[in-house]
């Protein structure tokens, strides 16, 4: 149904080949696959001595290795370090339209409960983007196999509190069920926000020009973005409208507060002094509101 974004994709991908041709491609830590039915998971070098676990959950829509790009900007090589048992969530790159929001949680949790099994005590789970929206609706659900969450840049707020992309998703017509090109999904972030993926992105190249290592590093952000996959047509159909246009994670979302700060995500921020806007540097704790199994969550 959009054979010209499917054009695209081929054609980006084709850069980004050059790209990493050039010398531009990822560096990664060396990892073993974990073989189960309902999910892929990558599992890097651990010892019999690692007291805690970590997932990792990225965007369905672009490859998992942004994580692991380049050794000195590893997040898995720092987490490795700093102790824990590392595990990254793969997407199926090759979907057939029947991967949906409701079996995505699902396996997700599949994915945190062996985790927390083997190692006996639940898990840092880091989520990045519609990865990490999905990350911290699978932490309200299953609580007790979260430590700790770690949002960067994942959504949380949804109907009549969409930010920048409302307008679009709340607009768009209904996604066809078969696979949607990733280009389409890039499109659509740079209508709703093209300071952050146009300006941004350009500001940043020139500002690493004089320097080779920020220049490496930049350039092979460029080619990880240029490397997209179609994720399921139904998983980005129910993220429209059952997430976006119907909020139906909104009893999830009301179990978050801020620490000290306590705000209904889906309301009005009442601030005592910790919001984003008043402690802009340095992470924002979050603590997830459960009798039985407290966590904290960082964005």
């Amino acid at each position: 149904m959009f054979p010209i974004f499917s054009v695209s994709d081929a054609f980006r991908r084709a850069v980004g080949e050059m790209l990493e041709s050039a010398g531009y491609g990822p560096h990664e830590t060396a990892w073993d696959r974990v073989a189960h039915p309902d999910f892929r998971l990558r599992r890097y070098a651990q010892s019999a001595a690692n007291p805690s676990s970590a997932l990792i959950v990225p965007a369905p829509i672009k490859r998992a290795y942004i994580f692991d790009l380049l050794p000195d900007v590893s997040v898995v090589r720092r987490l490795i370090q700093a102790g824990s048992a590392v595990y990254l969530y793969e997407w199926p790159e090759e979907q057939d339209g029947k991967s949906d929001l409701e079996s995505s949680i699902r396996s997700l949790s599949l994915a945190a409960e062996m985790i927390a099994t083997e190692h006996r005590g639940p898990s840092i789970l880091v989520g990045h983007s519609l990865g990490g929206t999905l990350a911290a609706i699978t932490s309200a659900i299953e609580p007790h196999l979260v430590s700790k969450l770690v949002l960067v840049e994942a959504p949380l707020k949804f109907g009549e509190q969409t930010g920048a992309l409302g307008p679009i998703v709340l607009s768009s017509p209904t996604a066809p069920l078969g696979a949607v090109p990733g280009s389409l999904l890039d499109l659509a972030s740079v209508v709703a926000a093209p300071e952050e993926f146009v300006i941004g992105r350009y500001s940043d190249s020139c500002t690493s020009l004089l320097d080779p290592e920020a220049l490496a590093i930049h350039v092979a952000v460029i080619r990880w973005s240029l490397d997209e996959f179609a994720p399921s047509g139904q998983l980005i159909r129910d993220v429209i409208q059952l997430l976006y246009r119907e909020d139906r994670s909104r009893a999830q979302r009301a179990s978050f507060a801020w620490a000290g700060c306590p705000i209904r995500l889906a309301g009005q921020n009442t601030c005592r002094g910790n919001c984003r806007s008043c402690k802009p540097s340095g992470p924002i704790l979050v603590r997830f509101r459960s009798v039985e199994e407290p966590f904290d969550i960082f964005v």
